[in-house]
């Protein structure tokens, strides 16, 4: 009886899942960055270029530590388990002494939420100063969107927002929110409800569609319009609608969507397994002819041809020949970023070279989690129900939940082809189960938080977001040998095998 029940609610959770793997935060963030962590050499401890190539933080950071992002000069270090806030004008002392156990990225804004065990969720600003402290019934903080709000979830596993001081902007009363983007998102108000709600900050219902009609491909509202597919089709059709919820096109051609909108235009992929681009009326302006397309924004693309990268715009006109092996999906101010088979080369359009390094970071947290010591059993048990002993009685008993160890395990091995590391962190005592996830050749990692079900075997499913890119694990095997699939918002799906390190 308790697997039918699960497998059942197992149909209405789908429809939340679409969003669910793509509850990073706002996909607008910037694809030009005014600094870059990088290390020089083979080996070297991490340094800073600015937007010009130039050095501003020479080999300062150890090789292991991470570091994030850099949003206007401030970025985190995190060496061990702990983060330090630093910025570009003064890399040696940290901005402020405290240390903390989970920090959210300056994505989009400048104030962030951290936590420290035991601790309640606060939002500090780039200086470190504390601008509000978080009540303790919010148990999960996203990063900020641009336009100053951030999705929390509360003890109760309900999402709303808040604003940069600390304020309930919408009450917590919703099953998922999206990431916000234009004062625009999308949310689910009901487990058993097939409809998607289009919100505003102020949490006022401005449209809906149903999910029987159309499947989200993205959950964010970019530009004002939001991507979706036919429903139970083998062969759907792609649409734009708009925050009312209307039909506003089909996109000809597409089979597949590369990413959101973004400054007007939408790579898409033919049947052919070639990328073109359309405009924001859905008409192409490039035909389906690359093997890869990635929209830098201001009308530039990444493109490969016969193997090789280049540059191009939206004209389709060659801003940097085919001659690369490999290209960063961001840009360095004006600059592209490519590699030339041996290391990376900062380039201007003309193809002048700045700058060389091995290897770079964008990486970030997006959320951080109100974490607590485990009460002891006396107040565990007295919220014990008897009833609920069939649900839980099979837990971590079947698959790979069963052979996990305890503790942290590292695992090395490869998705799609590119080689990753993959640690695996597992304190059933605590109720903790979460990943870190590394692409040996980009540098780019990412935290995954993990589930595991008796419905599924024991398998375990993990999710998490990668530099805009929202990713959902679902992993098996035992405790040496993992397998599975890799599933992306930008509609790659990989295989995954990981083999545990001696």
């Amino acid at each position: 009886m308790k697997k039918e029940i699960t497998k059942n609610l197992h149909s209405l959770i789908c429809i939340a899942m679409a969003l669910l793997i793509l509850s990073g935060c706002s996909e607008q963030k910037e694809t030009s960055l005014d600094y870059l962590a990088v290390q020089l050499s083979e080996g070297d401890s991490w340094s800073i270029i600015d937007k010009d190539g130039n050095v501003v933080v020479e080999e300062e950071y150890p090789a292991d530590a991470t570091i994030s992002i850099i949003h206007d000069g401030v970025y985190w270090v995190k060496s061990g388990d702990k983060y330090q806030l630093f910025s570009v004008d003064s890399p040696k002392k940290p901005v402020i002494d405290e240390e903390f156990d989970d920090a959210a990225a300056f994505f989009e804004n400048d104030v962030t939420p951290v936590s420290i065990h035991n601790q309640p969720i606060r939002i500090i600003n780039t200086n470190g100063k504390t601008v509000a402290t978080l009540p303790k019934s919010i148990k999960q903080c996203f990063c900020f969107s641009k336009d100053g709000f951030a999705r929390f979830v509360d003890k109760n596993d309900k999402w709303g927002l808040i604003d940069t001081k600390g304020k309930i902007a919408v009450k917590p009363s919703y099953e998922i929110l999206a990431p916000i983007n234009d004062g625009h998102f999308l949310g689910i108000d009901n487990k058993d409800s097939y409809k998607i709600l289009i919100l505003n900050t102020r949490g006022e219902k401005k449209g809906e569609f149903s999910a029987k009609k159309y499947a989200l491909v993205t959950a964010n509202i970019m530009e004002g319009k939001i991507i979706v597919k036919d429903s139970n089709s083998d062969d759907p059709n792609y649409h734009v609608l708009n925050t009312k919820g209307e039909k506003l096109f089909t996109i000809k051609k597409a089979k597949e969507i590369e990413s959101d909108y973004m400054d007007g235009f939408l790579v898409i992929k033919d049947n052919n397994e070639k990328y073109g681009v359309v405009d924001d009326k859905g008409e192409m302006v490039i035909r389906p002819k690359y093997t890869l397309l990635h929209n830098y924004g201001n009308g530039l693309f990444a493109a490969q041809k016969d193997g090789k990268m280049g540059i191009i715009n939206a004209k389709d006109e060659v801003i940097i020949d085919f001659e690369y092996p490999k290209t960063a999906w961001i840009r360095l101010g004006e600059h592209y970023i490519m590699h030339d088979g041996n290391e990376w080369v900062v380039i201007n359009g003309e193809g002048k070279e700045y700058t060389t390094f091995v290897d770079c970071t964008i990486s970030g947290e997006t959320y951080v989690n109100y974490t607590e010591d485990t009460p002891p059993a006396e107040e565990m048990n007295q919220g014990y129900d008897p009833d609920m002993e069939d649900d839980i009685e099979d837990y971590g008993t079947y698959g790979l939940m069963s052979v996990l160890p305890e503790g942290i395990t590292q695992y090395a091995g490869e998705m799609g082809g590119y080689p990753i590391e993959f640690t695996i962190v597992n304190h059933p005592e605590k109720g903790e189960l979460y990943a870190n996830f590394k692409n040996v050749n980009y540098g780019t990692t990412m935290k995954l938080i993990g589930e595991s079900l008796p419905a599924d075997d024991g398998a375990i499913s993990f999710i998490g977001e990668e530099n805009g890119t929202q990713w959902y694990f679902e992993l098996d095997g035992d405790a040496d040998n993992i397998s599975g699939t890799a599933s992306g918002s930008n509609n790659y799906k990989f295989k995954v095998k990981l083999k545990r390190k001696e």
